[in-house]
């Protein structure tokens, strides 16, 4: 066995260990009895180690040192080179003990976390918290930084992601996004949502709405299911096993609908992956400010168009023909696109999104760096809602403990989400210019070809280039909040009649 055959054969070992530490992962969410909660994390914990050892073997390194010397390699072997040199290198530098603990913990933390938003007491998930600030603080020191420790997790979701790199970016947005926000707030006008707001949505019609959605799109249920859960997310562990939840509200038909389309975004990313790169690195979606940009065009630029909302509004009258009565596609394409400054970020419209998001990551810096510690984020987190967005939450469940992120250590994660927004503008411009009926295949509900430019030139493409390359490979340009910023004037000029 050459060089490249055996380090294939041990990366295949590891990423098996990494698929069923995801399925342990996806059944603590939907479906683990209660009690067994302390045997998972110590499941969990044994995976993370077993995985560690493997991938910081020595062997691993002698392997690399010997293949970064060919120059005989085509883009597939040199990505996967690439991308295990990053995962033996910042392996290596964390201790296994440690890996086995972070483990365990997330695993607790997120028992802790989900009780505490379920009960709206901050105090059962602090402690936890607490540990996991000081581990994800730790693990930061582990692998080493530059200028700032938040830099070095930061690089974990997306490939070198600095804080020099997303505050310009934060500032562009807010200072484009922001006038477009008060502009709608300080015109007055709300769209009619009184047959959102005056009716009760069963969760039966909601789950048939939803499926049926996701199955037109492009979802292979035969390789995948839908559950629901606290909060929305998808996993699995191959293209052949893709699992996504999404949550029911009484109150609120959009949640489950929205939040459906945007982890079958997801879905549709892992599913289309290259099959012939299974268990290779350059096999495995690219960052996950790609893969977010995969969920918010389906759920966004697709699902909240007035061209989707006119072929699906037969869908809601079949799932809901009580209360869909004399609502028209007008209707429906207004009441989804409702811009007004919210409390819970998966259910925010597009313009006030990623202020959420500047949000989380302004707290985030300064949690990591240790300018405020856990006993502060209560606070920190209310004062920045009432600054970005002039609301402040009621309650905990629906400020600081709605989302589960930092419960397993996620720290640096939330800018991808705004990476997501800009992909997908930037992407669905690109696929427009050789799609050019793409309106009216939406009207028609023929989602196909767009799927089929997705497939091309992102999915199909797994990690072989780095996403900022693979961005500029499939769209012409380097990655720019351009055509974001372009769509949503666009829209918000055509929903509400005003501009900034």
């Amino acid at each position: 066995m050459n060089a490249y055959d055996e380090l294939l054969a041990r990366l295949k070992d590891i990423d098996l260990i990494s698929q069923i530490g995801g399925l342990l992962g996806w059944d603590q969410e939907v479906m683990m009895p209660p009690k067994a909660a302390a045997l998972r994390a110590e499941q969990i914990s044994w995976i993370s180690k077993t995985g560690h050892l493997k991938m910081t073997d020595s062997r691993i390194g002698e392997l690399l040192g010997e293949l970064e010397t060919r120059e005989d390699m085509n883009e597939v072997q040199a990505g996967n080179v690439r991308l295990a040199r990053d995962s033996y290198d910042k392996a290596t530098k964390l201790p296994t003990e440690f890996v086995g603990e972070l483990a365990k913990h997330q695993s607790k933390s997120q028992i802790s976390w989900t009780e505490a938003r379920a009960k709206d007491d901050f105090s059962i998930f602090r402690d936890d918290l607490v540990k996991m600030v000081e581990m994800s603080r730790q693990k930061a020191d582990y692998l080493g930084y530059e200028d700032l420790r938040y830099d070095a997790l930061l690089d974990l979701y997306e490939s070198g992601l600095t804080v020099a790199r997303v505050d310009p970016l934060f500032a562009g947005l807010r200072k484009n996004v922001a006038p477009l926000v008060k502009a709608v707030v300080d015109s007055g006008k709300r769209p009619n949502m009184s047959f959102v707001e005056e009716n009760k949505w069963g969760q039966s019609g909601q789950e048939a709405l939803s499926h049926a959605v996701s199955e037109t799109i492009g979802f292979d249920f035969t390789a995948g299911r839908r559950d629901a859960s606290t909060h929305p997310f998808c996993g699995g562990s191959n293209p052949d096993d893709v699992r996504w939840t999404t949550r029911y509200s009484e109150s609120d038909p959009f949640g489950s609908l929205y939040g459906s389309m945007h982890e079958t975004g997801h879905g549709l990313y892992e599913q289309g992956r290259p099959r012939g790169l299974d268990f290779q690195p350059t096999g495995n979606a690219n960052g996950l400010g790609v893969h977010e940009s995969q969920s918010r065009l389906w759920e966004n630029q697709v699902g909240r168009s007035r061209e989707f909302c006119e072929w699906a509004l037969p869908l809601w009258q079949e799932s809901f023909p009580e209360f869909m009565e004399g609502v028209s596609a007008e209707d429906l394409w207004r009441a989804v696109n409702l811009v007004e400054p919210s409390l819970i970020r998966v259910e925010a419209d597009e313009a006030t999104y990623n202020l959420h998001i500047m949000i989380r990551y302004e707290v985030e810096k300064q949690l990591i760096a240790g300018e405020i510690e856990v006993d502060d984020l209560p606070q920190a987190w209310d004062d920045m809602y009432e600054e970005f967005l002039g609301i402040r939450a009621p309650n905990h469940t629906l400020g600081v403990l709605q989302d589960i992120h930092w419960s397993f250590g996620a720290f640096g994660y939330f800018p991808t989400y705004t990476l997501g927004n800009l992909y997908s503008a930037q992407l669905l411009e690109a696929a427009r210019k050789v799609l050019p009926d793409h309106d009216e295949q939406m009207r028609r509900g023929e989602f196909g070809p767009l799927l089929a430019w997705m497939r091309e030139h992102v999915h199909a493409r797994g990690s072989i280039l780095e996403p900022a390359a693979l961005i500029e490979e499939a769209t012409g340009s380097p990655p720019s909040p351009d055509a974001f910023v372009a769509y949503l004037r666009d829209k918000i000029e055509r929903l509400y009649g005003v501009s900034a």
